[in-house]
């Protein structure tokens, strides 16, 4: 079995469930990748989401709110030798928000073999309200 630790040190891109992000953060820090913590724990729709991944990208002010603005800004999150995002609060967004957000970081992760630099999303484990990632 492929651990986030594996796919760190292998440079794989991809967007997967962990119950261990403390190793995973070690590890990615340790190769010199940028990590970001998104934290989606304190709200449920689709503008608190934006707002959250505003913050944690560091995109600019005139982001805008929507999702095209999200897949695009995420062509500019292009850090070498990767990103590690360790998503944590991921259940207690709306099942619509969340979907669209998880094929919204599944784009971003297949532009990597085009070029960009490798983009790794880590779920964090959690009470969630019962969700996993089989629901994204």
């Amino acid at each position: 079995m492929t651990t986030p630790v594996d796919l760190i040190e292998q440079g794989v891109s991809g967007l997967h469930p962990t119950d261990d992000t403390a190793a995973a953060r070690a590890v990615a820090r340790a190769n010199g990748w940028r990590i970001v913590e998104l934290d989606t724990s304190h709200g449920t729709d689709k503008t608190y989401f934006l707002q959250v991944c505003r913050q944690a990208f560091d995109l600019p002010q005139w982001f805008g709110g929507n999702w095209d603005a999200l897949a695009d800004s995420l062509t500019d999150v292009d850090d070498t030798p990767g990103t590690l995002v360790i998503w944590a609060g991921a259940g207690t967004l709306e099942a619509v928000v969340r979907e669209t957000a998880a094929e919204i970081f599944a784009e971003r992760v297949d532009r990597t073999s085009r070029g960009l630099g490798v983009f790794l999303v880590l779920v964090a484990a959690g009470s969630d309200d019962g969700r996993s990632m089989n629901d994204l």
